[in-house]
């Protein structure tokens, strides 16, 4: 493509004009040859300080007109074309070169606090089932085109996604199953896309260290529902923010187990084999089984029939897939028996995994888990209150303690604990080693191990040092 292409809008002069462009780009460290590259400052990053560096790589640059005399003073020997809104310009030459196209593909959105992962898995698992095309961006990994592909973030930036919908295209997938975070809704990830399914499936503490309120934080969540007006949204009606969600909403769709929605499970059983409940729609009933554990599963299998069945699929059929479904890595996963290793990072979801724990028959827990360094600290004492009350034994440990001091994070943690139930070991290895240990011999108990979940690295000051809780389980049980 030629330079005079993309910038549509803007002068370009004729001796630039006619350039072929060999990619776009607005991070510094991954310019490669011939890029556009998008000058766009940032809170945290002086990117003027490195524009000369990367100029031999850079086939002309991209900046705001307010940034005229900023740009003077790198002394940039490429050309440089100068817009009004650096912003908008940059997701239009984004879109251009990479021939994204709102109709070209079919969008599941789901949003939520907990169960995105495994709902996402579920959906895309019965759209295959369903001779379907489907693709699948979230947090575990991507799958595009029956191939898995390493994660970067749970929604990816803008342009990555454009990359990602190119490659998806060319695939001929015709579904494209999402998690969508509230930090991608807030910082414009997801712009352009036009979402034809809508999906919440709850809402609870999370991320305060970046929303700083709860409302503010659902405020983020409801606004992916309001700038996708035309998408059928599915909402969990059990929610307490259900009734100030689908407010505005024209179109919904509501699923729940305790709450009168259009998909409702009732008759639950609830054991170590898995889950089983009578689906009620429309006054015909349904028996649904599945391998995953825990009444929160109930929720999510829920959600992705309600989601499968408004893109018009039949019920029975939608049904008869479900049982194939084997689950998430790092969401409930009993690596041995009675030891699990759950993604848990947030108050709810750590009380929802022992829950349902508890739900399936064990008698006690012993449970491993710790905080993240440099993130919501009102959650710890929380977290340590719950696991209290919940757990027989808790080792508290370090999850990702970044550039805090991992005992200091463990002791706030022990704040919310009300009797001696627990012991501190800062190192997760040995924190795991004395549980497996503990849990020795009893059949009865579990050990949850939670925090990381599909996770292989802990994050030590800034750097990633591999780790992976499965990993070290199965390396201790063989000694």
């Amino acid at each position: 493509m030629k330079l005079k292409q993309i910038f549509t809008t803007s002068h370009v002069p004729p001796a630039i004009g006619e350039k072929i462009i060999k990619g776009i780009n607005d991070n510094s460290r991954l310019v490669k040859k011939g890029d556009i590259f998008f000058v766009k400052p940032g809170n945290n990053f002086d990117v003027f300080s490195v524009l000369k560096k990367i100029e031999s790589k850079v086939l002309v640059f991209a900046a705001a007109e307010k940034d005229v005399d900023r740009i003077a003073k790198c002394n940039l020997r490429k050309p440089v074309i100068f817009v009004k809104n650096i912003n908008e310009e940059f997701c239009k030459a984004v879109d251009l070169f990479y021939n994204f196209s709102k109709s070209n593909l079919k969008f599941i959105g789901i949003t939520g606090t907990k169960g995105k992962t495994t709902t996402a898995f579920i959906v895309q698992h019965l759209l295959s089932g369903l001779k379907q095309n489907a693709s699948l961006i979230g947090t575990v990994k991507y799958i595009i085109d029956g191939k898995t592909y390493e994660p970067t973030h749970t929604t990816p930036d803008f342009l990555t996604l454009r990359k990602i919908f190119c490659g998806i295209k060319k695939s001929k997938n015709n579904y494209v199953v999402m998690e969508i975070s509230s930090h991608s809704i807030d910082q414009d990830r997801i712009k352009g896309i036009s979402f034809s399914r809508c999906v919440f499936t709850n809402l609870s503490r999370e991320h305060l260290d970046y929303h700083k309120t709860m409302r503010n934080y659902f405020i983020t969540k409801k606004s992916f529902f309001l700038k996708n007006p035309a998408a059928i949204s599915i909402i969990n009606k059990d929610d307490k923010q259900a009734t100030e969600l689908m407010k505005g909403l024209k179109k919904t769709v509501t699923y729940g187990i305790n709450s009168d929605a259009d998909f409702k499970a009732n008759y639950l059983v609830i054991n170590k084999y898995g889950i089983k409940f009578r689906l009620s729609y429309k006054g015909k009933d349904f028996n649904v089984e599945s391998n995953l554990l825990g009444r929160h599963n109930v929720s999510n299998v829920l959600c992705a029939i309600a989601t499968i069945f408004s893109l018009g699929f039949a019920l029975s059929d939608i049904i008869k897939i479900i049982n194939n479904f084997k689950g998430v890595e790092g969401r409930l996963e009993e690596v041995k028996n009675g030891i699990f290793i759950d993604y848990a990072h947030s108050p709810d979801s750590l009380e929802k995994a022992m829950l349902a724990l508890k739900d399936i028959g064990y008698g006690k827990i012993i449970c491993v888990f710790g905080c993240g360094g440099n993130r919501d600290k009102g959650k710890r004492k929380i977290m340590g209150h719950i696991a209290s009350k919940l757990s027989d034994f808790t080792i508290i440990t370090s999850d990702n303690p970044r550039n805090e001091d991992p005992l200091d994070i463990c002791r706030q943690i022990e704040s919310g604990f009300s009797g001696k139930n627990y012991s501190l070991i800062p190192d997760r290895e040995k924190a795991i080693n004395k549980a497996l240990k503990m849990k020795d011999g009893h059949s009865d108990t579990c050990l949850l191990i939670a925090g990381k979940g599909h996770e292989n690295y802990q994050i030590i000051g800034d750097k990633k040092i591999f780790f992976k809780d499965r990993t070290v389980v199965e390396k201790l049980l063989k000694k």
